[in-house]
């Protein structure tokens, strides 16, 4: 504790105590050395006390201070000393001063990153929270599958353009993404599991499993018109035939997955909320793919013959 006083009456200021106690006890870089000439590599040159100079309070009496006419004046004559507890470790994140709190939430990761923002929401200036360890990997993970989301469609779109030869029939075959998306999360929602990174692979897993079924339908309803019937003739007939199809290969994939989304076998903590999200996506998508698909179809192919009449 300085004694501003004394340190004035003995022709110091309180920056020359702070910076001889820094520089004996903590070091200060004074300048750069160069090993050798050409390699590139510089080196701090630190001024600091000799190890053991210092290991209790009374030591810090021996510094000694000069003032502007050149006396020697001691430390303990010009402040005082405290000792007091201090941390242990002073910890840093990011170079800055930083308290490391761990937690084990009993209840959904993303619900318990929400709890946390939204407590330290009105913190003081200066302070702030950052995320670590599995939450920190949690939202770099949603942004990785909402790309991986964006990329799958846009793929998908492209393959589909170049198989139907049109631009207009891959959005009609891609109106199940929607549907197997909300089946999905309602399946999610229904059995209590939560949306984390194994059930949002699913997700992205029925933008493919779902496709098939809308392309068994269009592809089917192509090849009937080629043959010469009209748009809702050429439905009518393909919609009874590949019903049978669909519902197999539906079913297929639902049952093969059950087991895993009734938590059954090794890794069900992981596989159930995968295998729940499919099953709900692919239930939903089969009931309304063979009654949204076809009704879609009918308006915008029906809507385009009439254009091209009138032209």
């Amino acid at each position: 504790q300085p004694d501003r006083l004394r340190i004035a009456a003995a022709g110091l200021t309180t920056s020359d105590v702070a910076g001889a106690i820094n520089m004996l006890t903590g070091g200060i870089d004074i300048a750069k050395y160069n090993d050798e000439p050409g390699d590139g590599q510089r080196y701090d040159i630190r001024v600091k006390g000799r190890a053991g100079e210092f290991t209790q309070p009374a030591d810090l009496g021996k510094i000694y201070l000069r003032n502007k006419t050149g006396q020697l004046v001691r430390l303990d004559s010009v402040a005082s000393f405290k000792e007091t507890l201090g941390p242990a470790v002073i910890g840093r994140f990011d170079l800055q001063y930083s308290a490391t709190f761990y937690a084990t939430p009993n209840i959904p990761l993303g619900e318990a990153v929400g709890k946390l923002r939204a407590l330290t929401a009105d913190l003081p200036p200066g302070y702030q929270v950052k995320l670590i360890g599995q939450a920190e990997e949690f939202g770099k993970t949603t942004k990785y599958m909402a790309f991986a989301f964006i990329l799958a469609m846009v793929l998908l779109y492209m393959v589909l353009a170049s198989q139907f030869d049109s631009f207009l029939q891959p959005l009609i075959v891609m109106l199940a993404q929607p549907l197997a998306i909300i089946g999905g999360v309602a399946a999610l929602w229904a059995t209590g599991q939560t949306l984390n990174i194994y059930s949002m692979i699913g997700l992205v897993l029925l933008i493919g499993l779902v496709a098939k079924n809308s392309i068994l339908l269009v592809d089917l309803t192509n090849q009937r018109r080629e043959g010469g019937m009209g748009i809702d003739q050429a439905l009518s007939n393909a919609c009874p035939i590949r019903m049978r199809p669909v519902l197999m290969t539906s079913a297929t994939v639902i049952l093969a997955l059950l087991p895993a989304a009734l938590g059954l076998g090794a890794g069900a903590e992981t596989n159930q909320p995968l295998s729940v999200a499919v099953i709900g996506g692919m239930i939903s998508s089969t009931l309304l793919t063979l009654v949204v698909v076809p009704a879609v179809y009918s308006l915008v192919e029906n809507f385009l013959a009439r254009r091209h009449a009138a032209r």
